[in-house]
């Protein structure tokens, strides 16, 4: 695409616009409701918090995966020399393989959990640290992750090799822009956890820890507790970018994406407040964050979430 004539539509304008807005909207509500809410949603019985919960959380690896295997077809297609050409291939796609296996760890982890909880009789929403407990097997893991990935490989080798040569360095574009993201997003929320310390609702009403409510302007510094900002949500999010990885010519797509990555994004942040595992609040800000993350990453690479005909018209 030509940098002077890229712009934002107004229709894009329109819809940004109104969802920061509804957003600044709601954590104005939830300054003073957040327990009202969490109190009347909460429930750790839900099944439908406990499938966002389980499987929703791999927005981040899905886009490292998916932008390193565009970084390892492409590459294969264009760069001289065996040893850099290979090189740089099996570097990238080892990386997709550990985003893979990371994927795996957070589902599986959860997973199991849930089945643990309901032999015990135990809500089975009741959360676990999935980077500490290993409560699977880690040969299924590992047997998924290879099939997967060799599966998944294989796929994308076709796909890239058949778009044309402005597409590739496009979607090269798009596939570090998605990293760039991830990083950014993922420290964000990552560093704001520990830095505001705040308990979680399941936290304050199944261990006694009602005195420690606090509101998601206060900070507490690092205490073991990360219920703000919520991270499912950010990876809810992060599903959003996906319409980016879709050759600009193919708008079905990337209207399906899109519209995709908004539901992922509001069911996941529902699922959170509903589970107990997050305040109204939390996932608010999560969302206002990472969306315009999101769009502001989308500028860089100057691509619309949906081209229109006009914008394609542009970008020949």
């Amino acid at each position: 695409m030509k940098t002077q004539d890229f712009q934002t539509t107004a229709g894009e304008r329109r819809v940004i616009g109104s969802l920061v807005l509804i957003g600044f909207i709601i954590l104005g509500m939830a300054t003073f409701f957040d327990q009202a809410v969490s109190g009347f949603l909460m429930n750790q019985r839900s099944i439908f918090g406990n499938i966002f919960q389980n499987y929703a959380d791999t927005g981040a690896q899905t886009i490292v995966f998916v932008a390193m295997q565009i970084i390892a077809w492409v590459s294969f297609e264009h760069l001289k020399g065996d040893l850099t050409r290979y090189g740089v291939v099996l570097g990238a796609l080892i990386f997709s393989f550990i985003e893979m296996l990371s994927a795996l760890q957070d589902m599986l982890s959860y997973t199991f959990s849930m089945v643990s909880n309901l032999k015990q009789g135990i809500p089975m929403g009741v959360a676990n640290n999935t980077s500490a407990v290993v409560n699977y097997p880690e040969s299924l893991r590992w047997s998924l992750a290879i099939v997967l990935t060799l599966l998944l490989s294989m796929i994308f080798k076709i796909w890239v090799s058949r778009q044309d040569l402005a597409t590739q360095t496009y979607l090269v574009q798009a596939a570090l822009g998605g990293i760039v993201l991830v990083l950014v997003a993922t420290t964000t929320i990552n560093d704001m956890k520990t830095l505001w310390g705040r308990y979680r609702p399941y936290e304050m009403t199944t261990m006694g820890h009602l005195s420690n409510f606090t509101p998601w302007y206060h900070l507490n510094g690092a205490n073991g507790h990360n219920s703000f900002p919520s991270g499912h949500t950010m990876s809810g999010w992060l599903y959003l970018y996906l319409t980016f990885f879709v050759p600009r010519q193919t708008v079905k797509w990337q209207l399906r994406l899109t519209w995709f990555g908004l539901a992922m994004g509001i069911l996941t942040a529902l699922s959170r407040v509903r589970i107990g595992a997050h305040w109204l609040s939390d996932v608010t800000v999560s969302s206002l964050l990472v969306g315009l993350m999101i769009v502001l990453i989308s500028r860089v690479i100057q691509a619309h979430f949906v081209e229109s005909n006009q914008s394609l018209l542009i970008s020949r």
